[in-house]
């Protein structure tokens, strides 16, 4: 009987030692960088973009585009509508300072036609 007393003591030291270390005993995980967490993704790039042309006036196609250029800094790429029908909205978006820094509207290429945005 003594000897079930003594594993059963050893087997609740042994349970014991093992829950005692806990989470705060553990090394914390080091935060992400802040460029990593202000870095903006492609569906947050395209809003703004799409928020920006809708506040300079113009009317939006479905088709669009965003290309990521390095990091935080984004080419966006529009369709126009209406009066402008046949025409693309070429953004260049800093997502660092969450602004456009360059807008111009330039022809749509023909079907088949490789567009190379500039740099």
């Amino acid at each position: 009987m003594s000897r079930l007393s003594l594993t059963s003591l050893m087997v609740s030291c042994l349970l014991a030692a093992a829950c005692a270390t806990t989470a705060a005993e553990r090394p914390p995980q080091p935060p992400a960088s802040p460029t990593v967490q202000s870095e903006l993704g492609y569906r947050e790039v395209l809003q703004a973009g799409e928020e920006y042309a809708r506040m300079q006036g113009y009317a939006l196609a479905d088709n669009r585009e965003a290309v990521q250029i390095r990091p935080n800094y984004w080419r966006l790429r529009f369709g126009l509508a209406e009066k402008h029908s046949g025409r693309l909205l070429d953004l260049e978006f800093d997502g660092a300072s969450r602004s456009v820094v360059r807008e111009v509207v330039v022809p749509e290429a023909p079907e088949g036609a490789a567009s190379s945005p500039s740099p």
